[in-house]
């Protein structure tokens, strides 16, 4: 298998083994803060797998000093692990250590370069076929007592009907949030 990273940690997780857990993850982020001379990094940096990224391999919330890193993408490619572990960790020490700085400035790419690593932000993997489209709806509400319509993306029920007042209840249906969806509410809306 041809590893994507020239980091090397194979002391601590190889790509044919199951991903690694936090003890590995902040084992990684230690090297990285011994290497950056930022010996606490480990510590300041929280590292996670986020199930709900789709595309992205990882991301640094920079506030909160975290890394995620998107479990799906790096199961089926665990060669990318340590590129993308440690990508999302400059970002977080450069902002550590700089502040507010353009996110692949040369405070970056020098950290990238002390690892020998590519400070290259995008990758060209197949993650069309993790990403799923929320399916997105319209609700048309009814009031109970009077029979008033209006169609709208989200259930309303911060709002009550002018006629009958706040105790009165809505009727609720919903439809795809397509051309054909809101015909038909409409359609039901006018019966």
């Amino acid at each position: 298998m041809k590893t994507a990273c020239k980091f090397d940690v194979s002391d601590l997780w190889r790509p044919d083994q199951p991903l690694p857990g936090r003890p590995v993850l902040s084992a990684i982020a230690e090297r990285c803060g011994r290497l950056w001379r930022m010996p606490d990094l480990d510590r300041r940096a929280s590292i996670a797998y986020n199930q709900r990224l789709r595309s992205t391999l990882g991301r640094a919330i920079l506030d909160d000093s975290r890394v995620e890193l998107n479990v799906r993408l790096l199961r089926e490619h665990p060669e990318h692990l340590v590129c993308t572990l440690v990508h999302e960790l400059a970002h977080v020490a450069v902002h550590i250590r700089f502040g507010k700085v353009p996110p692949h400035g040369r405070h970056f790419r020098a950290l990238m370069a002390a690892t020998g690593l590519s400070p290259k932000a995008t990758h060209s993997l197949p993650a069309n076929s993790l990403k799923r489209r929320r399916r997105r709806y319209l609700y048309l509400h009814r009031c109970s007592d009077c029979g008033i319509t209006f169609i709208a993306r989200k259930v309303r029920r911060d709002c009550y009907c002018r006629a009958c007042g706040p105790n009165m209840s809505w009727n609720i249906l919903r439809a795809p949030a397509t051309r054909q969806g809101h015909e038909k509410l409409s359609q039901i809306a006018e019966s």
